[in-house]
């Protein structure tokens, strides 16, 4: 069933791809642009939800014709621009980062991937989410899995029957619009709650039922309202007269520039916000009227073709930003020139995808079989096979073929041979002289653990054992105060265990090492109070069940971006300037916990003792980077070679060390 056709609809859609866009470009210049997604989310569940309830008031619902155009309308372009960012990915992405690409694309496949990028990023707005070339289709997945609950939904409203006084009655159609918006205040509700709760603060942002469920089902509501309008004349509804739908639609298009202007990340998101766009957009929606002034502007030619286009749009101004920015090794786009070649790729291709493949296949009159076939299940089958044949073998890797085993040595946080036992609660994770009673202790978060191996070679030279328990911090950080800000209830189990194990090894060690990633304790204003108060008060604790506590220092951090260069010169074999690769971050943290603790503990740099060849080149070492998975590890393979430099200079402190360790009882 077809719905009459509304260009100021369109017009809409246009303004909502330009903020997503412009704000992708530069986030600064329309700080609340990504609330582009909601106006989107708003007239899909318009749209949709006209046509689903038309159908199945008039006995025409068809789930295979309903999924056939959904297919038709979606799927084509949209397995076209990620098989095209595939091939470009391919080409641009480290070999890590191509592996995390493929698991991204498999979960389009099965609509999840908005789940995948709630687990496989801090959030949106994360810096590693801004890596992600496929990361904008998150929304995609949220609709997708919208359309599949709706049909059922409504189906089961418009369906059901129910007996009173000798009379089958079905619901009414405010009962049914009652329903839909309880449903909607429950969603914008666990929105609103998230941050109280870890489960719903991780799936915040991308989750169906965390406010997009409200924001979809408002335009539903609004959608089904709509349907009275479109039954009967404007003219008989004051409402919708010229002088009401001016009003209402001009405080409607307010909301829209107000929350793309002052809402940002900085606010939660979505939240009770999110109802200011969302409200903005169905005003626009319900109050239409062909001649007022609001739909005049956005049933303007330029932003209607713009709307016809968005989708093509929308799909391919985020890879084509991602990759730009990974061609061109830059965090921000900062030149005319750059945003012009972004711009015109993105409105070249976009044009050429709606003509060529978005809208013949959306008039395509074939079977539904031939849909299902040719559009999701032969380009899903491509995907799968790719991603399980370089996962297996990694045969795509094959055009850094010299250098990919050096590269994956280098990127290598702790060698699962190793058996470190990082995140795991195991008496075996014992190291150095294994011969000997393990009475070192390390502990701590991942800052801890990259110093493992040169602990490992540290009692194998020295002759003393040490015991490793780390955990990341996100599942359970070894400073109490820290615990209880994170209050991380989905690991509470996991966190208690984790405190019981460590407490008897703490009673059982004489030495102590431990460290933590305390620069991002440091510079965050509700988390220093732990630095200075919490840190002290262990090391007392410590020291009162008369252990010898030794603070490794944080290594130095890096520049982000100058470690994504370094990787990728490496892997062609060119040479790399690593001049500009310290960030120094880590400097005034760590001279900081030297000042608070320096009479309580030892403060110990490994680093220190390198010759002044290697503190020159480093975070390069004989030729290879130090750093594994990001700008503040470690790796295992190259720890272990700088190790057997320093160690033999380092003979003072580490034979102390083992005198005191193997000290018989």
């Amino acid at each position: 069933m077809h719905l009459k056709y509304r260009p100021d609809i369109d017009g809409l859609r246009a303004l909502a791809v330009i903020s997503v866009i412009v704000y992708h470009l530069n986030n600064h210049w329309l700080p609340g642009g990504f609330i582009g997604v909601d106006v989107f989310f708003v007239i899909s569940g318009f749209l949709i939800t006209k046509i689903i309830y038309r159908e199945i008031i008039s006995n025409q619902f068809s789930f295979k014709n309903f999924y056939q155009r959904r297919i038709n309308r979606i799927l084509p372009v949209f397995f076209s621009v990620m098989l095209c960012t595939s091939f470009v990915a391919w080409y641009l992405l480290l070999p890590d980062e191509f592996m995390l690409f493929l698991r991204s694309l498999k979960s389009t496949t099965y609509f999840w991937e908005n789940m995948f990028f709630a687990k496989n990023t801090g959030g949106y707005w994360d810096s590693s989410a801004e890596q992600m070339p496929i990361l904008h289709t998150w929304s995609l997945a949220v609709e997708e899995q919208f359309y599949i609950l709706l049909p059922l939904i409504l189906l089961l409203l418009l369906k059901i029957r129910f007996q009173t006084e000798n009379k089958l009655l079905r619901l009414n159609i405010n009962t049914i619009l009652l329903i839909l918006f309880v449903i909607a205040i429950i969603s914008f509700a666990l929105a609103q709650i998230s941050p109280k709760y870890s489960f719903l603060n991780k799936y915040n942002y991308y989750s169906l039922f965390t406010g997009r469920a409200g924001e979809l089902l408002i335009g539903s509501i609004v959608g089904i309202l709509q349907i009275k309008i479109d039954e009967h004349s404007p003219k008989k509804n004051y409402l919708h007269s010229f002088i009401f739908t001016n009003i209402f639609t001009i405080i409607g298009s307010i909301a829209l520039i107000f929350s793309f202007l002052f809402i940002s990340k900085k606010y939660l998101f979505p939240s009770i916000w999110t109802l200011i766009p969302t409200l903005g957009t169905a005003l626009i929606l319900y109050f239409y009227h062909p001649k007022s002034i609001i739909t005049r502007i956005f049933s303007l030619i330029p932003l209607v073709y713009i709307g016809k286009i968005s989708y093509s749009l929308y799909l391919w101004h985020w890879p084509i930003i991602v990759l730009a920015k990974k061609y061109l090794f830059i965090e921000h786009l900062v030149t005319f020139k750059h945003y012009a070649y972004i711009t015109i790729t993105c409105i070249i291709l976009s044009i050429l995808s709606f003509y060529f493949i978005e809208k013949p296949c959306r008039k395509n009159n074939k079977s539904f079989k031939f849909s299902l076939i040719i559009y999701y299940i032969l380009p899903s089958l491509l995907i799968l096979s790719i991603y399980y044949i370089h996962k297996k073998n990694r045969s795509l890797d094959f055009r850094f073929e010299k250098r990919i085993k050096l590269y994956n040595l280098q990127k290598q946080f702790l060698d699962p041979q190793s058996n470190f036992c990082h995140n795991v609660i195991n008496d075996n994770c014992i190291f150095g002289d294994t011969s000997k009673e393990p009475s070192i202790l390390l502990i701590g978060d991942s800052n801890a653990a990259h110093y493992g191996p040169y602990l490992d070679e540290a009692g194998k030279y020295y002759h003393f054992s040490v015991k490793i328990i780390t955990n990341d911090r996100h599942v359970c950080a070894v400073l109490p105060d820290e615990r209880a800000i994170l209050s991380l209830k989905e690991f509470e189990n996991e966190c208690t265990e984790f405190i019981k194990y460590l407490n008897k090894a703490i009673d059982k060690a004489r030495i102590i090492i431990f460290t933590n990633r305390q620069e991002n304790l440091y510079y965050n204003i509700k988390t220093r109070f732990i630095l200075s108060n919490s840190l002290p008060k262990f090391i007392d604790f410590l020291n009162k069940k008369g252990k010898k506590v030794i603070f490794l220092a944080q290594v130095p951090m890096l520049n982000a971006n100058e470690y994504d260069k370094y990787y990728y010169y490496f892997l062609i074999n060119k040479t790399f300037d690593t001049h500009n690769m310290l960030s120094h971050i880590e400097e005034k943290s760590n001279n900081f916990v030297y000042n608070i603790i320096k009479n309580k503990a030892l403060y110990f740099n490994p680093l220190n003792d390198l010759d002044e060849n290697s503190k020159k080149s480093w975070p390069i070492y004989n030729s290879l980077l130090a750093y594994s998975k990001d700008n503040n590890h470690l790796n295992e393979y190259v720890t272990r070679q700088w190790a057997k430099e320093v160690l033999p200079k380092q003979k003072a402190f580490w034979e102390r060390i083992a005198r005191i360790a193997n000290k018989s009882n």
